[in-house]
């Protein structure tokens, strides 16, 4: 009798343990990214940053943060891109100019609304990715970011549904953020990186709008969907970084060495993707020459008229 209330008891835990099991997580793997995002782009080898992807719809002038809009969430002011790939480089690693294959995106596995730092001043508001070695809690000043790397508008156009069209000159940066702080928010809270950015109040003040804060799970290519779920997203648990990565610093990204061997591509073309998805309907999505493509077998095509080979 004894015997057989224990294995009841044993039973109805076991039970309760498993309703209760945690969701699955969203850090990204380099292969859930390679298979994620090479329908869309090609990955290259960086002297600086090892393996990189960079997207199709690259061209001269191209910037990852023309095409998106910004909302504040839960967790912080969250980038929202036009781009059906959106959900993985805009909130995993960072984005960076190399010096031979222009924007780049370098890999990362910790979550975040935005790896990026703001800047606020009389003539505009503005942000850039952060640089691939930063890490969460290390201070950054103006000096610390390329001109090149910030987008700035007006500070009446920061909410403005898509930015491309309320984007400043490059030609006035340097003028601009020479009148500028950073702003730099990017806290731990509960083992997730939240992104406070600029002072809600000054965004309401200088927009004219009243910011309404929106739950994460609410916003569209916050996290990829194809592997974490909208509930997995609203328990917030699928966006903790590992406590093995909060314990010696949470970086921005994990550099792939080239020596790391090229997962296969096909699951992300088995989910049906086309490649080139283009953003929201008015955007100039043109395709551009690729420099020194790099195919799955790790080799390089060179760019046209360059008279060189990938090594």
């Amino acid at each position: 009798m004894r015997t057989a209330k224990t294995l009841v008891i044993v039973l109805a835990l076991a039970l309760i343990a498993g309703s209760f099991s945690p969701p699955a997580r969203a850090d990204v793997s380099f292969s859930v990214a390679y298979s994620s995002l090479s329908p869309y782009g090609s990955w290259h080898v960086s002297g600086e940053y090892g393996r990189v992807w960079r997207p199709s719809v690259y061209r001269a002038g191209w910037n990852p943060y023309y095409d998106g809009h910004w909302e504040y969430t839960d967790l912080g002011w969250t980038w929202v891109s036009d781009y059906a790939w959106g959900g993985i480089p805009y909130h995993y690693g960072t984005w960076t100019l190399d010096p031979v294959y222009g924007w780049v995106w370098v890999p990362g596995s910790v979550w975040a609304p935005a790896w990026v730092v703001f800047c606020s001043g009389p003539d505009g508001m503005g942000w850039a990715p952060v640089p691939p070695g930063y890490s969460v809690g290390a201070s950054i000043s103006i000096h610390d970011v390329d001109p090149r790397r910030f987008v700035f508008v007006s500070s009446r156009d920061f909410l403005a549904p898509r930015v491309r069209s309320h984007v400043l000159p490059a030609s006035r940066t340097k003028l601009i953020i020479n009148k500028t702080r950073i702003i730099n928010n990017i806290v731990m809270e509960n083992n997730v990186v939240v992104n406070r950015g600029p002072d809600v109040q000054q965004v309401e003040r200088a927009t004219g709008h009243k910011v309404r804060r929106m739950p994460i799970e609410r916003v569209p290519r916050a996290a990829p969907d194809r592997h974490v779920s909208r509930e997995a997203i609203r328990s917030r648990e699928a966006l903790r970084a590992e406590p093995q990565k909060t314990d010696r610093g949470v970086r921005a990204t994990e550099p792939v060495p080239q020596r790391t061997p090229l997962p296969s591509a096909t699951a992300g073309k088995r989910a049906g993707r086309k490649p080139d998805a283009a953003p929201a309907k008015g955007t100039d999505g043109r395709k551009s020459k690729k420099h020194g493509q790099q195919t799955q077998q790790g080799k390089k095509k060179p760019a046209e008229g360059s008279g060189k080979t990938g090594a």
